[in-house]
């Protein structure tokens, strides 16, 4: 069930998360928010990659629920991250819905931001990260990844994201189709400029180091 939004929630996102600097210190984590059996492997790799970024200095940025690949990279955040003033984890950040969902733990990360619907969400992660690491999901989380791509393809080169999706299988059949694209002449470019499918966690550290 959805519950009421909060006023004191920033509707947009400052200024200083949306820095050259920032934005290349940022990877956005996405992927499913329901902690299903066959993506527990997936969740405990993002997990690990999610601590090791931080622990580097890193900023992660989530839809702070705390279920699923989502909850996964939260408590990540919430437990490696360096504080800020108020005690709170500074490079966990999250962008959530309005409506709030009701999953989300908004006390343990800082909300940088709203959005009106997943389009819109979507949007947001790319104003504040320049890389966007992609794990299984349902629906939604294909959304983020053909949008994404989809930017990637048609959008200004200065703008490209570093889009990496994690797990060959699972992505499978997303890849086949942007390859039968390719080889109809319908895409003008290998669908390998425009993203990088992974399976292991040592492939996403040597990518974003």
């Amino acid at each position: 069930m959805q519950v009421s939004f909060r006023a004191n929630i920033p509707i947009n996102i400052s200024p200083i998360y949306k820095t050259k600097q920032s934005k290349q210190n940022t990877i956005a984590v996405l992927g499913s928010s329901k902690s299903a059996d066959e993506i527990l492997g997936y969740m405990e790799m993002c997990s690990n990659t999610v601590k090791a970024f931080v622990q580097k200095g890193k900023n992660v940025v989530h839809g702070c629920c705390v279920n699923g690949i989502m909850g996964a990279a939260y408590y990540a955040g919430k437990n490696y991250s360096e504080k800020d003033s108020d005690g709170k984890p500074k490079q966990n950040l999250a962008i959530i819905t309005n409506p709030l969902w009701g999953d989300e733990d908004l006390e343990n990360c800082i909300t940088i931001g709203t959005a009106k619907n997943e389009a819109d969400r979507i949007e947001k992660f790319a104003q504040v990260a320049d890389t966007m690491l992609i794990f299984p999901g349902s629906t939604g989380t294909l959304q983020e990844a053909a949008t994404l791509i989809s930017n990637n393809y048609y959008g200004k080169p200065e703008n490209k994201k570093r889009i990496i999706l994690v797990g060959k299988e699972f992505f499978k059949g997303l890849d086949e189709q942007y390859k039968t694209l390719y080889k109809a002449g319908l895409l003008r470019c290998n669908p390998d400029e425009l993203y990088t499918i992974v399976d292991k966690e040592e492939d996403i550290n040597n990518i974003i180091k």
